[in-house]
């Protein structure tokens, strides 16, 4: 596919498209903020940061955009791994007001989803509110549950059935941005946990519909690291295959330096896994010289209640009602360990 290229529109004029390879000049850079702000104040990710290439080293990001008459009009933004790129997500997709109705947004989506495709990517999922007319399905995307979509490169339908499949090579590492599409992936499957991330407020597929779907590694991410605590992966047989992960996150204020909230999902392929990952993240927590450590569980993930008694963690109190899963209110259990004379034991690469 061609960098530059322009198409006509059905209004007779031209449409000219570049595709914007991260890190991206200052010019283009100016271009792009004009246009995500005419809609929002943010998207999924820091703009500038990831327009300056902090992100390049592990995610390759992508932004097709659309010039009429020289001023840009449209953009989609396509977002994989710079390796073992197996999943790919599509965020930030806007078409100025006054130049919509022409299928510019379908038009550069499908761009920037042939993009990940070119480079091994078998899915490329993203996020949109329920539209009888979303310009999504007109790109060949379906709806999983929420607003989560997924569109399939060819011989992709069974990607997720092979991606998680049980029995692989599994490792353990700190996250970084090239998780953001594995992650993505991985919280749009039915998990048997209820509660994929408590602090963030993350509830299973299997549950409900998904509120967030690009923007789950960033809520994380940012988050976790803005408190100085650690994110770890689990990660399969693909250098960003998602299988699972685990946090400690401080709690603000004074308390920060010595207590956390530690979580932990795993697939339900890899349960067997939850404890490897909870003894690392132990560690990291150690290391950071946290004292005390809480976990939030959902009444109903009674085996995420086995995980935690195994790292050492015990129920001290119970919230009644806490938790509201669709219309039904859910207890919560607090659970608890005090890490006394911390010894170091992380393996993070």
């Amino acid at each position: 596919m061609n960098d530059d290229h322009s198409v006509k529109l059905k209004d007779g004029r031209k449409l000219q498209v570049s595709i914007l390879t991260y890190p991206i000049a200052g010019e283009d850079q100016i271009a792009l903020i004009q246009l995500w702000r005419s809609e929002w104040k943010k998207t999924d990710f820091d703009w500038l940061e990831s327009m300056n290439g902090d992100y390049s080293n592990t995610l390759k990001i992508q932004s097709v955009m659309g010039k009429i008459g020289g001023q840009a009009v449209a953009t989609a933004t396509v977002c994989y791994p710079c390796v073992d790129a197996e999943v790919s997500v599509i965020e930030g997709v806007l078409t100025l007001r006054n130049c919509r109705g022409l299928g510019i947004a379908s038009y550069l989506t499908n761009i920037a989803a042939e993009l990940a495709f070119a480079a091994g990517c078998e899915v490329c999922y993203l996020g949109n509110g329920y539209s009888q007319g979303s310009v999504y399905l007109r790109c060949g995307f379906e709806r999983l549950t929420g607003v989560a979509m997924r569109r399939a490169a060819p011989g992709g339908d069974d990607h997720e059935t092979r991606c998680f499949g049980p029995g692989q090579r599994t490792s353990i590492r700190q996250a970084n941005w090239g998780d953001l599409p594995g992650v993505s992936c991985f919280i749009a499957q039915p998990l048997d946990c209820l509660v994929v991330d408590y602090p963030r407020g993350l509830l299973s597929a299997k549950y409900v519909g998904l509120s967030r779907c690009v923007s789950n590694f960033p809520q994380i991410w940012y988050n976790v690291n803005e408190l100085g605590g650690s994110m770890c992966m689990l990660i399969g047989e693909k250098a960003h295959r998602v299988l699972g992960f685990a946090t400690f996150t401080p709690e603000a204020g004074p308390a920060r330096r010595h207590r956390a909230v530690i979580d932990v999902v795993v697939h339900d392929h890899y349960q067997d896994k939850a404890q490897q990952i909870l003894d690392v993240l132990l560690g990291k927590a150690a290391q950071e010289n946290i004292q005390v450590l809480r976990a939030y569980v959902a009444a109903s993930d009674t085996k995420k209640g086995d995980w935690f008694k195994r790292a050492g963690l015990r129920p001290v109190a119970e919230l009644p009602e806490e938790l509201r899963v669709n219309e039904e209110m859910i207890d919560v259990m607090v659970w608890e360990r005090t890490l006394l004379n911390p010894k170091p034991t992380s393996h993070l690469s």
